[in-house]
């Protein structure tokens, strides 16, 4: 008996081709396969849209920050941008103007106390890219800051180490640096409130010059290494790795030669510490004159005293012979005093220089022994939290390279000539001027 003949597959029943259909598991990992790749692509797509929108939410973020920083450091002045176009350019630089051009976005507080508020609210939206496959077409983000600024709010000591040595009376340098503090001090001035800015002056060649009647509030202070007490008011130190603790740091006295250096109009200067108005400041620049060689460290060292609390005796002393206003009672303020700034212009026109054996201006066997303890005041200065400004002007590489190892970064050195020292002070005044600035949102 034949067997029963199989129908072709052509005439196979669609019940029967169904009933294979779902017995056969040829494809199915296809299948999972797709799924799988559509879901993957989702997750993988909204973690692209989720970077999308955070390195956007970041760029609007730091556009924003800084735009209200740099609107309420502006002065009063008929000359200066309104705010609300500063932090409207701000945005427009970064392509991002519309999320702040709406009314109410941009608001300017004006306080008689409290200085100035600028905020600003900027919003946008991101649109996605796959989140949309899920409803998703927007994302939404709003980056709200405001900073304040009230030259009350922070105290800022200022110390200016001005290089006045004999070559500052070439190519017109003393005029130029007459022009660029004179600027610095009428910007720093102006707004100073409550005696919270001051500024020390410390003019240096190879001589320092204490305010008269100080020296004797030095608990370590030697005699002359001459023996003669003549003209033994200019100082000079013996250690120079601490800023601290300067009332009995040990130093000495030296014999000032004082109106020997017939070859130019010299005015020796004491320095002129916490200095609030702006007529004094000027009058006492504008009576710099030059005077012998070049010795930075001994500069830096003299200058940085007059953050050290420990001199409080000798400003104390000068208040109260009617040469600093009684408001700098008890200052220097600690070191570790909160709502303070402490800023050094540290500036030369040369470098370190020795003279002969012998001749009045020797203190040092050679350069690098000048360089190397000047860099050390520098140094220690700024575990102080002090900010140091190099000012290269017209200086040699020697000077230059100094400059820029006593800098506290890139961005505190300046290397100048001519008129453009002008230019480099208003660059230190506004940075100095960020001190008194504060995010407050």
């Amino acid at each position: 008996m034949l067997g029963k003949i199989r129908p072709p597959h052509a005439v196979l029943s669609f019940r029967h081709r169904l009933a294979l259909f779902r017995q056969a598991e040829e494809g199915a990992i296809l299948i999972f396969g797709l799924f799988a790749f559509v879901i993957m692509l989702m997750v993988g797509g909204i973690a692209v849209d989720l970077m999308r929108y955070e390195a956007h939410r970041v760029h609007m973020q730091g556009t924003a920050d800084r735009a209200v920083l740099a609107a309420a450091m502006l002065r009063d002045n008929p000359a200066n941008p309104n705010p609300r176009d500063i932090v409207q350019a701000y945005f427009d630089a970064e392509g991002l103007g519309d999320h702040v051009r709406a009314d109410g976005r941009i608001t300017v507080e004006q306080s008689n106390t409290q200085g100035r508020t600028v905020t600003v609210i900027p919003e946008g939206h991101l649109n996605t890219f796959f989140m949309r496959w899920s409803g998703v077409n927007t994302l939404d983000m709003s980056t709200p800051a405001a900073a304040s600024e009230g030259l009350a709010m922070v105290d800022i000591e200022i110390v200016m180490v001005l290089d006045v040595s004999g070559s500052m009376m070439q190519h017109n340098r003393m005029e130029n640096l007459r022009a660029a503090a004179i600027d610095f001090v009428e910007e720093m001035l102006a707004d100073s409130q409550n005696g919270n800015v001051a500024i020390t002056f410390v003019p240096y060649s190879t001589e320092v010059i204490m305010p008269a009647g100080t020296l004797g509030y030095f608990n370590n202070l030697a005699d002359p290494h001459s023996g003669s007490m003549h003209n033994a008011f200019c100082i000079d130190f013996s250690t120079w790795d601490s800023v601290t603790d300067s009332i009995n740091a040990p130093m000495f006295r030296r014999n000032c030669d004082l109106g020997s250096n017939t070859s130019y109009l010299i005015t020796d200067m004491p320095i002129r510490p916490y200095v609030r108005d702006v007529s004094t400041a000027t009058n006492y620049i504008n009576a710099l004159g030059p005077n012998w060689g070049t010795s930075i460290d001994l500069g830096v060292r003299a200058g940085a005293m007059f953050f050290d609390p420990t001199l409080r005796p000798i400003i104390n002393h000068l208040i109260d012979n009617g040469q600093v206003d009684s408001i700098f009672a008890n200052r220097p303020h600690d070191w570790d005093r909160p709502a303070i700034a402490r800023a050094m212009i540290l500036m030369t026109d040369g470098e370190n220089c020795c003279f002969t054996a012998g001749h009045a201006a020797t203190r040092k066997p050679n350069v690098e022994i000048q360089d190397a303890d000047t860099v050390s005041v520098c140094n220690a200065l700024k575990a102080q939290n002090v900010h140091i400004y190099g000012v290269a002007f017209e200086a040699p590489a020697g000077g230059v390279a100094l400059m820029e190892n006593c800098a506290s970064s890139p961005n505190h050195f300046f290397n100048s000539s001519g008129a453009d020292l002008i230019a480099a002070f208003q660059s230190i005044a506004t940075h100095v001027q960020t001190f008194s600035l504060r995010l407050t949102q």
